[in-house]
């Protein structure tokens, strides 16, 4: 017999008035409002969350992804018992443990000791069972110094550290994170993120509410849209992330213009840049698109994995060389790097007018993390000339894979500035003695 799903949220909705709570309203007057309150008042109201409904088997990780202001967050309260939804229903079978808030539970005038022994009671353990885990709260928050100081006087990492070893040390059956992992250096999101894997090992069901796509990504299995209080997407992390980012992002994998049957069939996609940017006297860009290993158009790439730019286009005649170019940017516009046709099978020279077909591949290990733009180039080399640019033609979204170590970040906990993050090959050579012979020789990338 199946076992039931450890969360089931059924047409789940939560309505708060606006202005209801000003100043200088008596209490009696915000009752007298919320008593009378009719349907034609709608517009005093916002609906977080509105008919939403959802189950979660045990042991799944749940990425929750939405803007600010989408309804994450009052999901999780609700789920949490925090606040009560104002219609639907939530069935939670085993023992939450949910950090909302960097925090959330402590009281400042108390010390970090006594900040676990009351966020721990208040989630149903005994003082025996809390003096079972103390030692080893205290050693995954790397806070033996500062235990017995008031939390009034910690930094809002080190609230950080604290709640969320409190929170992964509770053995919760279900454990909610809402952008928490944001305060703290990547050090500890590591060992927060090996943590949480390590609970849902062991069938342990994970919702997680955040704005890094990496993240959720790489460590959750499925994930749930939610735009305006509702769900617009809940499906496999990749293709839901790959919507995501489609939408709020702008993310572009491909652009072209449609071609008459018969010419250049299958080489177009959808009309994304009107078709005078894409044309000029000696040729016309016919399409351009982001390519995974298998060939397919794709919106997100994993580090270590190939990323292929394919270039459609035409020339009309005539004796001038036209040879594509492409330009990478990251989001913040900086400049990754310029690459120009060098392709040794059919070097630059005259071209006879018809339709060309080039591909670009960019070795894996190569992009940073982040969104890249790719700027497009139909150019005459000697002497230099351009013909026809489209900048920004098309974009896509570069996440770490699920293993960072066999990407260039390897045991590294920091982030990696800059547009590049090439993976390179190291030797080391290994002696025992100051000036003697080498013991070990040791190749890695």
């Amino acid at each position: 017999m199946p076992r039931p799903p450890a969360l089931e949220v059924s047409r789940l909705s939560k309505r708060y008035r606006l202005g209801a709570e000003a100043h200088g309203v008596p209490a009696i007057g915000r009752w007298w409002r919320r008593r009378h309150a009719t349907a034609a008042d709608d517009s005093a109201f916002v609906w977080a969350l509105k008919d939403v409904s959802f189950h979660v088997a045990e042991g799944e990780r749940i990425g929750i992804i939405g803007r600010n202001g989408a309804g994450k967050s009052t999901l999780l309260k609700i789920l949490s018992r925090v606040t009560h939804p104002t219609c639907g229903r939530a069935v939670i079978r085993g023992r939450i443990a949910s950090l909302l808030e960097v925090g959330t539970g402590f009281n400042d005038d108390l010390s970090g000791r006594e900040n676990v022994y009351l966020n721990a009671a208040l989630h149903g353990l005994d003082r025996s069972e809390i003096d079972a885990r103390y030692r080893d709260i205290v050693a995954f928050a790397e806070l033996a110094r500062f235990m017995e100081a008031p939390v009034k006087a910690y930094s809002s990492g080190m609230r950080m550290r604290l709640a969320f070893a409190v929170a992964a040390h509770l053995d919760p059956d279900i454990l909610m994170l809402d952008e928490v992992l944001a305060v703290g250096d990547m050090s500890f999101q590591r060992k927060c993120l090996a943590r949480m894997n390590e609970l849902t090992s062991e069938g342990r069901t994970l919702l997680f509410v955040s704005h890094s796509m990496d993240a959720v990504t790489r460590f959750c299995d499925r994930c749930i849209w939610l735009e305006s209080g509702q769900i617009r997407k809940d499906g496999p992390v990749e293709e839901v992330v790959t919507g995501y980012l489609r939408r709020v992002l702008g993310i572009r994998p491909a652009i072209g213009a449609a071609e008459p049957p018969g010419t250049t069939a299958g080489f177009a996609t959808s009309v994304d840049v009107a078709r005078e940017e894409l044309e000029c006297d000696v040729a016309r860009i016919v399409c351009v698109k982001v390519l995974d290993e298998n060939g397919s158009v794709a919106s997100t790439v994993a580090v270590d994995r190939p990323i292929q730019i394919e270039i459609r286009y035409q020339i009309f005649g005539g004796d001038t060389a036209v040879d594509p170019a492409l330009h990478f940017r990251r989001e913040d516009r900086t400049l990754a790097f310029v690459v120009a046709y060098t392709d040794a099978v059919r070097p630059s020279g005259n071209r006879r007018a018809g339709h060309y077909r080039v591909v670009a591949t960019v070795p894996p290990n190569l992009l940073n993390v982040g969104v890249y733009s790719v700027g497009v180039a139909l150019e005459s080399p000697d002497p230099m000339h351009r013909h026809l640019v489209v900048d920004d033609a098309i974009s896509f979204h570069v996440h770490e894979p699920t293993d960072p170590t066999t990407t260039a970040r390897g045991r590294y906990g920091r982030e990696f500035p800059g547009p590049v993050r090439p993976r390179l090959e190291w030797e080391t050579e290994f002696s025992t003695a100051a000036c003697s012979t080498t013991v070990a020789t040791e190749r890695g990338g």
